[in-house]
């Protein structure tokens, strides 16, 4: 008898131990009380235009700084540059800036994380564009390239002038083992999208690399792109953004019912039967948020990818007027710019 007592005792203990667990992102229709947010104690003189997290390191990216934050949130390096005129492009080793020099001459940055004395530029004139034309990057553009997961290639694109259409440029990037200075930036491959207008800016709306290739998205369809550098559309209506989830990859549209699914790795594409507010994606750990457009709040969106969630955020930031640029899970929590703070909290609260 006492056995049995003793082993009910032990089941009763454990589903109230695991009823304890608190989770990261709490659902709380009821409470109006703030969610619990930490302002990192970072200064930051300019808007942040970009997080990044390492296993070991959280980068903060705004229009004139770079810097390296520790576990415990010390500043390992603060560096300041000449304003940048683009959002920037980050991966673990290195980040890519696009500035504009004194003969006015657009310049191409290739930053290391972890050595500011060695900068590899490019600029963009030198290029090689199509004959008769020349080049133009946009510096309003909502993504100015992408690293492929290992950071050792990079694609970005470029406007062709008169011609008014867009090439991709791929650069090959080789480093020393130690990741503090590059053994070579080369320029390997030219693609040139003389389908894709470039008669306005904001053509493309994202460009990102998914289970090793990358994807252009634009208003008027979307690539998938080798790390060879061989291209080929797979849709022709306007695209904003490509993800992957669980394996499979996702292609969101601008309105509710065009999102995309591909189970062959971008190969072929079938579209989901269900309306979705996925738009711009980011994931965090497991969590996947969602913007409207670049810049603009993140939601939550559920995994049934339908009706994203509102996120309670710290008081006095505006949805209206505050900007938003990089969401990411370091060292056990998550991390938002938010005009020029740095935000923390251990769970997502949803309004």
């Amino acid at each position: 008898m006492n056995s049995k007592f003793g082993l009910a005792m032990l089941i009763a203990l454990v589903f109230l131990c695991h009823s304890c667990q608190r989770p990261l992102i709490v659902d709380d229709d009821t409470s109006s009380t703030d969610a619990a947010w930490e302002l990192v104690d970072y200064k930051a003189n300019a808007y942040i235009q970009g997080l990044y997290a390492t296993p070991f390191e959280l980068y903060v990216v705004t229009e004139n700084t770079f810097a390296r934050l520790d576990a415990d949130l010390e500043i390992i390096e603060k560096r300041e540059f000449p304003i940048s005129t683009s959002l920037p492009a980050i991966s673990d080793n290195t980040f890519v800036r696009l500035t504009t020099n004194a003969q006015n001459r657009q310049v191409v940055e290739f930053n290391l994380a972890r050595n500011g004395s060695e900068i590899f530029r490019v600029l963009a004139d030198t290029l090689p564009a199509p004959p008769g034309n020349s080049l133009d990057i946009e510096n309003l553009a909502n993504v100015f390239g992408a690293f492929s997961s290992d950071g050792t290639l990079f694609l970005m694109a470029a406007r062709v002038l008169p011609a008014r259409y867009y090439s991709l440029y791929l650069f090959d990037i080789k480093q020393n083992v130690q990741h503090n200075s590059f053994v070579s930036v080369n320029m390997f491959k030219r693609i040139d999208l003389t389908d894709l207008n470039a008669n306005v800016d904001g053509v493309i709306k994202s460009i990102t690399f998914q289970n090793g290739n990358f994807y252009v998205a634009s208003q008027q369809g979307a690539w998938r792109i080798t790390p060879a550098g061989e291209a080929v559309k797979k849709f022709a209506q306007w695209k904003e953004d490509c993800f992957a989830w669980h394996g499979d990859l996702y292609m969101t549209g601008t309105v509710d019912y065009d999102l995309d699914k591909s189970i062959d790795n971008g190969l072929a594409w079938e579209r989901v039967n269900l309306g979705s507010e996925l738009r711009h994606v980011a994931i965090a750990d497991t969590t996947i948020f969602t913007q409207e457009v670049t810049g603009k709040y993140f939601s939550v969106m559920p995994k049934d990818f339908k009706k994203a969630k509102p996120i309670v955020y710290p008081s006095g930031i505006s949805l209206n007027t505050s900007l938003f640029y990089g969401v990411v899970f370091f060292n056990d929590r998550y991390y938002f710019g938010i005009d020029k703070g740095i935000y923390a909290t251990d769970k997502i609260k949803i309004d």
